[in-house]
């Protein structure tokens, strides 16, 4: 990928290792997350508003997995009990999970991010994976790794369905974006509208991460098998979703070993933020990616969330 090397482009990423490291695009790795349990682990992490939120977990055993650890991190480590699946409430200040109950059974329960628990919560499958909350309801996915899985939004004090879709890859705002085989549709949320648009690249189900504010959408449509070989490409695009454009980021598409295991977020000054062998961020509008001069190392290459 190219760009162009700042003096200081000063990000820093929380990174998905185990235990997560604290990366600095500039000077590179600052430390780790301690405080967690330890041993080989599979950790997530994601942004709620401002603060990162960590998921650890056992390895799975076949198909049995599990509940990971949760917490927030606004700097020291803040347990917010055990979950199977976490998404951001839409307040930016809680979570949604779906946690344990009792054998065989899970509650879909809000928590804040200072620990406490928000409501009685509502029965839910354990195999329920809660996605995104926005001020329309929260997005879920049904029965996932199954034939039958679907997504839905519902209104998460009632359970009742708002919107369904085989595929909804994206809420936010007053907007969702719904996959298909060869076109994408945008629905508002506010009168029921839809949008079909085509891509600039086929791909049915791409990766879509809507900005902070709900206006844009960075689309990654990478592969892990280029024009049938073993390259790996990412080739990331903008989506307004306010018009329905596309603008390709710069230096689009371009090969990359870390297709799986490199991250995007948002920046709160409205960059996109990308970790595949440094970390490098682009402001819409730019004519190119600025790149920070640390390498981020191997065994530490994960996707990670930005916290400045």
């Amino acid at each position: 990928m190219a760009g162009r090397l700042a003096d200081r482009i000063g990000t820093r990423l929380l990174l998905a290792t185990s235990p997560p490291t604290v990366f600095d695009a500039d000077t590179g790795v600052q430390g780790g997350v301690g405080g967690l349990p330890g041993g080989d682990r599979q950790v997530s992490v994601q942004r709620v508003g401002h603060t990162p939120v960590i998921l650890t977990a056992p390895e799975c055993r076949g198909d049995t997995c599990e509940p990971a650890e949760v917490y927030a991190y606004p700097g020291a480590l803040v347990p917010l009990g055990q979950a199977f699946s976490v998404a951001p409430a839409a307040d930016g200040e809680g979570v949604w999970q779906i946690r344990p109950d009792s054998p065989g059974n899970c509650r879909l329960q809000h928590v804040s991010l200072a620990g406490r628990v928000l409501g009685t919560g509502t029965v839910a499958s354990c195999r329920t994976v809660v996605r995104q909350e926005t001020s329309h309801g929260l997005l879920i996915t049904v029965d996932n790794g199954n034939a039958e899985t679907v997504d839905v939004l519902i209104d998460p004090a009632t359970g009742r369905s708002v919107q369904q879709a085989p595929r909804i890859l994206a809420a936010t705002g007053d907007r969702l974006v719904l996959g298909g085989l060869t076109e994408l549709t945008v629905v508002d949320l506010r009168d029921g509208g839809r949008a079909k648009l085509a891509p600039p690249v086929v791909q049915s189900a791409p990766y879509v991460l809507p900005n902070r504010e709900g206006t844009l959408a960075a689309v990654d449509f990478g592969t892990a098998a280029w024009r049938n070989t073993d390259t790996q490409t990412r080739d990331l695009w903008l989506l307004d979703l306010r018009d329905l454009t596309w603008l390709e980021a710069p230096s689009m598409p371009y090969t990359t070993g870390h297709l799986r295991t490199s991250g995007l977020d948002w920046s709160p000054g409205g960059d996109l933020v990308l970790d595949d062998g440094v970390v490098a961020t682009w402001h819409p509008g730019e004519p190119a990616w600025r790149l920070g001069r640390a390498k981020i190392p191997a065994d530490r290459q994960s996707p990670g969330v930005s916290t400045s």
